[in-house]
């Protein structure tokens, strides 16, 4: 069975079509295993020039910094910039894209800034966490959500008995499900070398459509129980294989952009 319209069993709150800030994005597990394969793949020089932004701090440690500064009113205004709200490929390239920003603006915006000489260093240091940051997060599908759901935050779930929404099953729950470390993760995901050729490519946009076209399997609920999807082992069994593959190609896709950034 597949949901997302507004039906009032399923979203409550917020008014249909609101643009909202969305919850945490792809959980510190994932904003790590990512961080951790980009920089497996980093050139020698890549690498250089990037851990001497981060003074050896590695990029799994600096991907979680925009989740973890969200609490701080300093960063209030950035919300918007962790998704874009989309119901076709149009939407990604419209007239209504929020103003505050999106995460497509944003991507272009801290890539620039990377390759800005006159930038500080605290200035570049924060521009590489947003950077890592959103490359993972456009790989979420639901982080090129619908409006009127809030990117899956509205679709209340039942993920083995606990009260949670859709957008926190594939934020967090997929992976944690493993209960491994985010070394471990990355250790237990293979990546062939076609599979790194192939994903060497594309841009942002393209990568927020490959999203887009993933969002009717992750809508797909087998169980649903007084209006309420009931996620377990069938979901995992349906869904791991691409969560896993969007956790490879960003991690792939940040090393390949890095590499261009610092040639």
């Amino acid at each position: 069975m597949k949901i997302r319209k507004c039906t009032g069993l399923l979203i409550t709150g917020l008014t249909c079509g609101v643009l909202a800030s969305h919850s945490y994005a792809h959980g510190q597990n994932g904003h790590r295993i990512v961080g951790e394969i980009g920089q497996l793949n980093l050139t020698p020089k890549a690498k250089q020039a990037v851990l001497a932004i981060t003074d050896g701090v590695p990029l799994a440690r600096l991907s979680t910094w925009p989740d973890e500064m969200r609490s701080s009113g300093e960063w209030d205004h950035a919300s918007p910039w962790h998704y874009i709200s989309a119901e076709t490929e149009k939407d990604l390239t419209g007239k209504n894209r929020n103003p505050r920003g999106d995460i497509l603006k944003t991507l272009n915006r801290m890539e620039a800034r990377l390759q800005d000489p006159q930038l500080s260093k605290k200035e570049r240091w924060q521009s590489l966490a947003f950077f890592i940051h959103m490359v993972g997060d456009l790989h979420q599908p639901l982080h090129v959500g619908f409006a009127e759901d809030r990117g899956g935050n509205k679709i209340k779930v039942k993920w083995f008995n606990e009260d949670s929404n859709l957008h926190r099953v594939w934020d967090s729950h997929l992976i944690d499900r493993q209960k491994l470390s985010y070394k471990e993760y990355v250790e237990f995901l293979p990546l062939t070398t076609k599979e790194k050729q192939n994903w060497q490519q594309g841009t942002y946009l393209d990568w927020a459509k490959e999203s887009l076209s993933y969002r009717d399997q992750v809508y797909q609920f087998n169980r649903v129980e007084n209006g309420i999807p009931r996620l377990g082992f069938d979901y995992i069994y349906k869904n791991r294989k691409l969560s896993e593959q969007r956790l490879k190609q960003a991690g792939i896709r940040l090393a390949y952009k890095l590499n261009q950034i610092f040639k």
